[in-house]
């Protein structure tokens, strides 16, 4: 069920990317930011659920406290972070003439990477931010939270069952 959502946002992603006129220095500035939340909007706001019920991960505590009705102080966290490993690659090609990007590529790198964890604040405040370990396989999505041994457990959530 979520490959399907991530195909939707696949193919919404790709068609920003076509659309962009890269070498326009003032468009670039003005899109930045949109360009930078385009994925999480689209996957936060396509479906009617809270966002701290739409991780494929939850620590411990950020369980326990979803379970008692408590959100506060929780984080959605991109296990991989987006930017560089998702944002950055398709970037890179949408932006060049020589090279064609593809929904594919883009699958690609959303079943491979798209994974997020719920955690608590003070877990967050842990984690490496905004890449992986230098020693990172390119396949284990846990590592930022095995460095910090905050254990991560699969939840079965009401967006994808």
């Amino acid at each position: 069920m979520k490959k399907q959502y991530l195909d939707k946002i696949a193919e919404a992603y790709y068609k920003l990317l076509l659309k962009i006129d890269w070498e326009d220095p003032i468009f670039m500035n003005g899109i930045r930011e949109g360009l930078n939340k385009f994925l999480s909007n689209a996957y936060l706001k396509s479906y009617p659920t809270h966002k701290y019920l739409k991780g494929d991960f939850y620590s411990t505590n950020a369980k326990k406290q979803i379970e008692s009705g408590n959100v506060k102080g929780l984080i959605f966290e991109h296990m991989v972070p987006k930017s560089e490993y998702i944002q950055k690659p398709c970037e890179k090609i949408a932006e060049k003439k020589d090279e064609q990007l593809t929904i594919d590529f883009i699958k690609d790198l959303l079943y491979k990477y798209w994974w997020i964890a719920i955690v608590t604040k003070e877990e967050n405040a842990l984690l490496m931010k905004n890449k992986m370990p230098s020693d990172w396989d390119q396949a284990n999505i846990h590592a930022r939270y095995d460095a910090e041994k905050i254990e991560l457990i699969p939840v079965k959530n009401v967006l994808f069952p």
